[in-house]
């Protein structure tokens, strides 16, 4: 299976952060703040929408991917600032779409005040994500036989595909070390000088 999540949780991230920094603008720049209020109402809604699409990704694959109790407390802790971050995502747009027209700047300076701090919990929830594929080796199909190899596993369910891909890859590196080690190169370095 083609892990999904990883390949649309940046478009949630760019378009909510892209937004708070669309509303920050309208705060400073009076005169062009109709104008930069609809920007931010299509970024919003894109990344209220991606972050769904996110959560639910990362929930369905969740199962499937293998890993230890580090991977697993860092995906949980992941996992709660994504529910966290798209329900007050939704929330926000939400409160932007019924209010829109009848809001008035302290108002709207207060979605915006909310919206730059969840992009600083979405900062967070990214900076775990990126933790679980760069630090722990998450997702990474080498990486994974190691993992399962620890004396803990919370592999949750195991996709016969996804062993046999394992199995293909674990026999292909086998059989690299094996060639290598034939075709090595030996030679005394008593007969001469370098």
């Amino acid at each position: 299976m083609i892990p999904i999540h990883p390949r649309i949780v940046h478009f949630p991230v760019a378009l909510l952060v892209t937004a708070a920094v669309i509303g920050i603008l309208a705060l400073v720049f009076t005169s062009k703040r109709r104008r930069l209020m609809e920007l931010m109402t299509w970024n919003l809604s894109f990344g209220v929408g991606g972050a769904l699409l996110a959560v639910l990704s990362g929930l369905l694959e969740e199962k499937t991917i293998v890993h230890n109790d580090i991977i697993h407390e860092i995906m949980e802790t992941h996992k709660t600032i994504g529910l966290l971050l798209t329900g007050v995502s939704l929330l926000l747009f939400s409160w932007w779409i019924l209010r829109k027209s009848k809001m008035r700047l302290l108002e709207f300076t207060s979605l915006v005040i909310v919206l730059v701090l969840s992009v600083g919990l979405l900062g967070y929830g990214a900076h775990l994500g990126g933790r679980l594929v760069y630090e722990e080796g998450a997702g990474i199909l080498p990486m994974e036989k190691i993992i399962s190899g620890k004396e803990h596993n919370h592999q949750h369910e195991k996709d016969k595909s996804e062993s046999q891909e394992i199995n293909i890859l674990n026999d292909s590196l086998e059989q690299r070390k094996i060639k290598d080690s034939q075709n090595s190169h030996v030679h005394d370095h008593s007969s001469h000088e370098h």
